[in-house]
């Protein structure tokens, strides 16, 4: 599995995201581009056996619920797909966010008197396998756990039918409410298993997707809070270099490196904004469109769909939840730089140092953060706003329809 030269430079155990790229690198959106024709493949899939029927064939039903629950779904891939649009055309941003923070790994471990870096790095790893490793299992067996409840209770339709020889209509349950190319996939027998089939092959492709676009942007954004927690680390021991070399002031070496990596941290940034700031605008869209659907469809229908319904709202919660939270992390650790600068005696220094440390003030007076398309800020106020605006949004849904 072949990835770009920079990243084998370090030990696993000190390289960024090591293990999401492997994921990457099996569906063709990392390492070789001779694997792209791979992503290709997967892409078309999903599009012409969930999106397109969807988007063009409608959702076959004129029931409220049915249509609350085929818009939820459609947004749902939708936002996947697009996810994955996005981050191949800003592949390159992400091949550079890539590569400068692995150099910036590799500034602050080379040297022995940085184990305490190392160790910070190896931390967040083993931590975030862990994620990973959870992450993998729920997108190995959603599509699975998706499918189950609609197969479930046809087949307890069915069969039961047959047994009673009931003469009302059978109905079968889908896994979601679409159209499909002429299918009779709600009363055939025969076509409402093709469809299942096709339906979770493709549900197995989007899980894949999901798994991307859910760990992408928070260990892209961990992994920034990572570097300006190291920046700030290497600040606080530029004074034990100072009383080691017994000098009268900072090395003017140290002092160029921490501004080095300061600036690399802060590119790292701007990287992950060009990539993710749209992305972020259409989770926390999506969040408080969900939040209003589930709820109304849960006001409605109260059965097996139920499921579903409710999975693909909490997973879009928890993503939107963790974006939020980790955006709020990573404003702290830039603020923390900050502090760790004005705690240090810059005043003491020489004119020509003091330049050195006024670049990183300016710097970290630039607030620092990840933004939906520059309307908001991602952090955990925007979060808990979605959650007022979602249920507002609901009840004024909820009395328009009232009165249809």
């Amino acid at each position: 599995m072949s990835s770009p030269a920079f990243v084998r430079h370090l030990p696993e155990e000190l390289q960024v995201m090591p293990f999401s790229l492997r994921i990457m690198s099996l569906i063709g959106v990392w390492g070789s581009r001779d694997r792209f024709y791979r992503f290709c493949i997967i892409f078309s899939y999903g599009i012409i056996i969930v999106l397109f029927p969807k988007a063009v064939l409608g959702i076959g039903s004129s029931d409220y619920g049915a249509i609350a629950k085929g818009i939820g779904e459609f947004l749902f891939e939708f936002v996947i797909f697009a996810f994955m649009v996005i981050f191949v055309t800003k592949r390159r941003h992400f091949e550079a966010m890539i590569y400068e923070l692995t150099d910036m790994f590799k500034k602050v471990t080379f040297r022995e008197q940085t184990r305490n870096c190392t160790e910070i790095i190896i931390k967040q790893n083993i931590q975030l396998k862990k994620f990973y490793n959870i992450s993998v299992m729920y997108c190995g067996y959603a599509a699975i756990a998706y499918c189950l409840p609609s197969f479930c209770i046809s087949h307890w339709r069915y069969w039961t039918s047959k047994y009673y020889n009931c003469s009302n209509p059978l109905i079968f349950d889908l896994p979601m409410e679409q159209e499909f190319y002429g299918l009779q996939i709600r009363t055939n027998f025969l076509h409402y298993h093709i469809f299942l089939l096709l339906s979770l092959l493709s549900y197995c492709t989007s899980s894949s997707f999901t798994f991307v676009k859910t760990t992408t942007p928070l260990f892209m954004m961990k992994y920034n809070t990572l570097a300006y927690r190291l920046v700030a680390a290497k600040i606080r021991e530029l004074p034990n270099h100072l009383a080691e070399s017994k000098q009268s002031e900072i090395s003017k070496s140290d002092l160029i490196e921490v501004v080095q990596l300061h600036r690399q941290a802060y590119k790292v940034t701007n990287l992950i904004e060009n990539i993710c700031q749209i992305p972020m605008a259409l989770q926390f869209l999506t969040c408080i469109l969900f939040w209003c659907l589930t709820m109304f469809y849960a006001s409605t229908n109260v059965n097996f769909n139920l499921f579903n319904v409710a999975l693909a709202f909490f997973l879009s919660l928890l993503e939107t939840a963790g974006y939020a939270y980790l955006g709020s992390e990573l404003i702290e650790a830039a603020d923390s730089v900050g502090a760790a600068i004005y705690d240090l005696p810059w005043y003491e220094d020489s004119v020509e140092m003091q330049r050195f440390y006024r670049l990183m003030i300016q710097r970290t007076q630039q607030r620092t953060c990840v933004t939906g398309v520059r309307f908001f800020v991602v952090e955990l106020t925007s979060f808990s706003k979605v959650m007022n605006m979602s249920y507002s949004y609901y009840l004024i849904l909820k009395d328009v329809l009232n009165k249809l």
